[in-house]
C-alpha cells in the first residue's frame, strides 16, 4: 500500500442512489467525503480509459498520438473550467501532475499531422489545408510532399507510446499523485465520487494501488417513476416503458460476465440504506475497514427518515399502474421487496 489516504468510491447506473455512500461516509470520523461531485476524468469520452485503449489495445502509429492529443486537450479543459473544478480539487496540482504522467508515458514527439487531424479541424482550417493542396496538386503539378503552410499554421504534435507493463505502473503513480494531493486533510480514507464505472471494473482496478469500489443500484420501478414524473433526464428512457425496461435490463447484462474482486468490490441496493439501516452502515464499513465506532455523525448527513420519501413511488402515481406492472413482469430479479 502506497503513503497516502485509502480510496473509496461509489459508483452506480445513473440516477441509482450512489451518493448515499459518499454522504453516509462523510458522518465518519478519518474520513474525508468530496460529496457529489463526479470524479469522471477516468471513465468519460477522452479520459483515462479511452487513453488506455489508444496505447494499449489498439496501439497504431497514427491512432495512438489522436488518443494521447484527446486526452491532453480534456485535461486541458478540465484544469481550466469552472463547471468541473479539478483544480480546486487536487491544490492547483491536476494539469501539473497529468503533464508529468504523460511525458512519463510518452516514447517520442514531433510537429506533424495526420488526416484525422483534417477531419477534426475547424471549417476555416479545414479550407487552408484543402486550399493549399488544391494549389500544390493543379498548380503546381506536386506529386510528392504535405502541407508545409497549414502544418505551420496549425502547430499540431504528434505522439508515439508503446508502453503496456509501463502504462499501467505509471497510471498507477499518477492516479496515487493526484489522491495524495487532494484536499483530504490528513484523514485516513478519501470518498471520490463515481471514479470508475459499474461495469468492467477488474480492468479500472489496473489504474489504483488500492481502492474499494461500493456499486449502489436501485428498484427499476423507482427510477422509472422519478423521472417520469420529476426528474426528466432525457439520458434515461422513460417515455416508453418497453424501451426503458430494454435500457435497464441490458445495462446490467456486464454482471454475468464481469470478474468481480468481493475484497475491493461491493454491491449493495439504494433501499437497503434506507429499510435496512443498521445491517448496511456495518457493511459498508467492515468492508471499507473502518471502525463504526467512529460513526460520529450518524444520521446528520444522509438521514434514512427524508430519502424513504423516494422509494416505493408506485403508492404515490397509482395513474401509472400498467407500466409498473410490466417492469413487475419484466425486471422481477431487480425489484426490491418493499
Amino acid at each position: 500500500m502506497s503513503n497516502g489516504p485509502k480510496v473509496i468510491t461509489c459508483t452506480g447506473y445513473g440516477g441509482t442512489g450512489s451518493s448515499v455512500v459518499s454522504d453516509l461516509l462523510a458522518e465518519f470520523d478519518t474520513i474525508c467525503s468530496f460529496g457529489n461531485f463526479e470524479f469522471r476524468f477516468i471513465q468519460d469520452p477522452h479520459g483515462l480509459r479511452d487513453l488506455d485503449y489508444g496505447i494499449v489495445e489498439n496501439n497504431n502509429r497514427l491512432s495512438t498520438s489522436y488518443h494521447i492529443n484527446n486526452f491532453k486537450k480534456y485535461v486541458n479543459y478540465l484544469s481550466k473550467s469552472k463547471v468541473y473544478p479539478y483544480e480546486k480539487f487536487f491544490n492547483g496540482n491536476f494539469k501539473k501532475i497529468t503533464d508529468e504522467y504523460l511525458s512519463n508515458i510518452i516514447d517520442v514527439s514531433w510537429d506533424g499531422f495526420w488526416h484525422q487531424d483534417i477531419i477534426d479541424e475547424s471549417p476555416l482550417k479545414k479550407l487552408a489545408y484543402y486550399s493549399e493542396r488544391f494549389y500544390q496538386k493543379k498548380i503546381l503539378r506536386m506529386k510528392e510532399g504535405g502541407a508545409e503552410l497549414y502544418g505551420r499554421i496549425s502547430k499540431k504534435k504528434m505522439y508515439y507510446s508503446y508502453s503496456s507493463d509501463k502504462f499501467y505502473l505509471e497510471t498507477k503513480k499518477y492516479i496515487r499523485s493526484l489522491i495524495n494531493t487532494s484536499n483530504y486533510y490528513d484523514n485516513e480514507y478519501v470518498v471520490f465520487d463515481q471514479i470508475i464505472p459499474p461495469n468492467d471494473t477488474e480492468h479500472y482496478l489496473r489504474y489504483f494501488d488500492d481502492i474499494r469500489v461500493i456499486i449502489v443500484d436501485r428498484d427499476p420501478r423507482d427510477l422509472y417513476l422519478i423521472n417520469k414524473c420529476q426528474w426528466n433526464e432525457k439520458w434515461i428512457p422513460t417515455e416508453d416503458v418497453d424501451t426503458y425496461i430494454k435500457w435497464f435490463k441490458v445495462l446490467r447484462e456486464h454482471q454475468k460476465y464481469d470478474n468481480e474482486d468481493p475484497k475491493k468490490i461491493l454491491r449493495l441496493s439504494f433501499e437497503d440504506f434506507i429499510y435496512d439501516y443498521d445491517k448496511t452502515v456495518k457493511i459498508v464499513a467492515d468492508f471499507v475497514g473502518i471502525n463504526n465506532s467512529f460513526h460520529v455523525k450518524s444520521k446528520r448527513i444522509f438521514n434514512p427518515d427524508v430519502s424513504i420519501k423516494n422509494t416505493n413511488l408506485k403508492l404515490i402515481y397509482p395513474e401509472i399502474k400498467s407500466d409498473i406492472e410490466k417492469i413487475e413482469s419484466e425486471l422481477s430479479e431487480f425489484c426490491y421487496n418493499f
